[in-house]
Order: C-alpha cells, then structure tokens, then sequence
C-alpha cells in the first residue's frame, strides 16, 4: 500500500517552480513577508511558494507563446501542487493555450501512470479542467438547461471524462491506502451502464470497497450521473 501525506511533494513542486521562472523571469524574486512572520520559517517558505506559483501564473497569462512552449513542464508541476484551489492559478493558462483536451489527457496519464499522491493531485486539478455549465437563469439551472455552447462544450470532452472515469475507478481498486481511494472516488460512479463490460468487475469490486465504509464513501454510493460539476447562473453565451 503506496501512502502519502500532505507535503511529501513540496520539494519537487518547489524545484519545478524555481526552474521555471529562472527560464521566463528570472529576475524576479518574490517579496519578503512583513514581521512578525519574516522569522517564522515555515510561514516564509508558504509565503514564497504561494507568491512564485501566483507570479508565474500570471507571467503565463500575459504572455501565452512562452505558456505554450512551457506546458509540458508546468503540468508536471501541476501534478506536484498539493494546493486544492491555487493550482489553477498554473492549470487555467496552460489550459488556456493548448486547450482543455490536452491538459485532461495529462491528468488522466497521471491517474493511470503516477504514484498515489501524484494521481490525487491529479483529481484535484481535474475540478478546475472542466467544463463550466452556463445557465441564463434558476429557472433553467433547476430545469437542467444550460446554454446550448456550454453543453456543447461539455459534449466535447464527454470522451475524455469517460477516460477520466476509467482511471480512476481502476486506481481506485488498485490501491489499498484510504486518502488515496477517497480523493479518487470522486472520479467515477458505481454504475455499471457508464463502463464498459470488460470493466463491470471493477465495478462490483469498488462497490464492495465503498458498502464496507459507508461513513467515508457515502457520496460515491449515492452518485448517480456523471458530468461536469462546475456551473455558472445568470451568464449567457454571449
């Protein structure tokens, strides 16, 4: 059983952040926090994680030929950063200049090749590569009706959410370790219509694993559909 904690990946996450502004800014430094946290070092080395991965960011947003010659290597700090809301800071420009379709096979490589913690760094950039559901109104949210470009959107890359889904339930079987398993059941659905036969096994098996720890699965048991989970009210197409 392969197992991790949050902050094993923090050195490589660092080392990767360090070799990519060096190549697009590397003048830059980042500001020393004020006191009384300048002496606490645990506090400096977030400080200045957090302001490298913002400043690089948005050195990746203004100048989109430099993100796509760097994307390769800044997913591959995406698949370090531990942080389940910044890391689109790096994810969204990339995604920006190369398209959706291509960071997702990333993530999927990473759930079906990486190690554990890798895969759920993985899942947690996932969140932010969907499709956002655009909806004029409650009403048409309620009702299930989002724009017609939205869910074309979505349509788009119902393939590689299928991908996606596979993935993660054939790692979530694979690997004992329980944070693991519960960051990877949010990838997939205990529903054998969404997979394939040859896959229906890993079905039952993950069921099993999920029936014999209710309190921890409880969302897995109860999901039903697959789709995007991101949505926008009160936004058109226009």
């Amino acid at each position: 059983m392969e197992s991790w904690s949050d902050g094993d990946l923090v050195s490589e996450f660092d080392q990767r952040l360090d070799e990519l502004l060096a190549e697009v800014d590397p003048g830059w430094r980042p500001e020393e926090p004020p006191e009384p946290y300048r002496s606490d070092q645990a506090f400096r080395a977030y400080h200045r994680r957090e302001r490298r991965r913002m400043h690089l960011g948005e050195v990746l947003r203004e100048h989109p030929d430099t993100a796509a010659a760097c994307a390769p290597r800044v997913l591959a700090a995406v698949a370090c950063d531990e942080d389940v809301s910044a890391n689109k800071q790096l994810l969204h420009p990339v995604m920006a200049v190369v398209g959706r379709r291509a960071v997702q096979r990333y993530l999927i490589s990473v759930v079906e090749h990486e190690p554990a913690h890798k895969k759920v760094c993985a899942v947690r950039a996932w969140y932010w590569s969907q499709v956002s559901l655009r909806y004029r109104s409650f009403e048409d949210f309620r009702e299930e009706r989002p724009t017609p470009e939205s869910r074309a959107a979505d349509d788009d890359v119902a393939d590689l959410r299928a991908d996606y889904r596979n993935a993660c339930l054939a790692a979530f079987v694979e690997h004992g370790h329980p944070p693991t398993r519960e960051w990877l059941s949010r990838g997939f659905l205990l529903v054998e219509d969404y997979f394939p036969p040859n896959l229906h096994h890993l079905v039952a098996r993950a069921r099993a694993i999920a029936e014999a720890d209710p309190e921890r699965y409880h969302e897995l048991l109860g999901r039903e559909s697959d789709g995007t989970t991101m949505a926008q009210i009160g936004v058109s197409d226009r």
